[in-house]
């Protein structure tokens, strides 16, 4: 199947899940063998030859567990370039936040994993070994924070030009209440504006949701009930837990023996209305029809 940019954004968080995976499965394995060979290289081996994996894997899975995080901290506090300083604070705090529980967490899986052995693990035997050993993971760890931002704001930058990214026009506010009549589209470098009401139907997917207009989509940050309750104009309706469409181009609906109904649009497209939303569905509808 070709990687179109309906294809990524429905199986985004798939393909983002194996390519963390991969990357620090690929990671941790040459970690790993690199402190074998170079111990062997050097014959100083003063280890067994699993435990180097157990080290590098450990710190692995602790990042993987922590890297959504970094993620929606992200999110939740966009840099701010009018407040750098702020910023900066900000991030730095959570970047110790982030050192210090990857260290526990790799800590954790790795005494676990020595129980199944006669082996024993001690990440420090001393205080001064203790605030050593920090040292040498915190300079690790800070710096990969530093990484991981750096990585996660590029990779949001490029898939926002391939996917395209759609706003309101608004000028007076930075983020528009209610749907604005014109949204701008920001796609691979160039601008576009698209009517609201020429919406014809919305797909869910994610953390966005897919506007869908004649043979084109256009995807946007939202959730689907958010995006709808935004829609001044109340032509679009619920018919699924992942879709809505607009009745102004919904050309007739036939019944199914499940219960549910499919509903066919003037393109010809056909949506199923489940039984959960059929009822506020014909209400809307019936609504609608009275009011014109």
């Amino acid at each position: 199947m070709p990687l179109t940019p309906l294809h990524f954004q429905n199986n985004k968080t798939r393909y983002e899940t194996l390519a963390l995976l991969v990357y620090f499965f690929i990671n941790a394995s040459i970690n790993a063998t690199s402190e074998t060979m170079e111990a062997g290289r050097e014959q100083s081996v003063n280890f067994v030859i699993w435990e180097p994996f157990v080290w590098e894997f450990s710190s692995a899975i602790s990042t993987l567990i922590l890297f959504p995080f970094i993620a929606l901290f992200m999110t939740k506090k966009p840099w701010q370039w009018q407040h750098s300083s702020s910023s900066f604070l900000t991030y730095l705090v959570a970047a110790f936040v982030f050192s210090f529980c990857h260290i526990g967490l790799m800590v954790s899986i790795r005494e676990f994993s020595y129980l199944f052995s006669s082996l024993d693990y001690d990440f420090a035997k001393s205080t001064a070994e203790l605030g050593y050993e920090l040292i040498y993971e915190l300079r690790k760890d800070l710096w990969s924070f530093c990484f991981f931002v750096i990585v996660i704001a590029a990779y949001r930058q490029v898939v926002a030009q391939y996917l395209g990214d759609v706003r309101c026009i608004d000028t007076e506010q930075k983020e528009a209440k209610s749907l604005t009549k014109l949204l701008l589209v920001k796609k691979l470098g160039k601008e576009f504006l698209i009517k609201t009401e020429q919406i014809e139907w919305v797909q869910s997917a994610g953390n966005y949701v897919n506007l869908h207009i004649e043979d084109q989509v256009y995807p946007t940050r939202s959730t689907l009930a958010e995006f709808i309750e935004r829609d001044a104009s109340h032509a679009l309706c619920r018919i699924h837990r992942s879709f809505a469409v607009n009745l102004n181009y919904v050309n007739y609906i036939e019944p199914m023996p499940s219960g549910d109904a499919e509903l066919t649009l003037h393109s010809g497209k056909k949506l199923r209305i489940s039984r959960r939303y059929k009822e506020e569905f014909h209400r809307i509808k019936t609504e609608s029809v009275g009011s014109t």
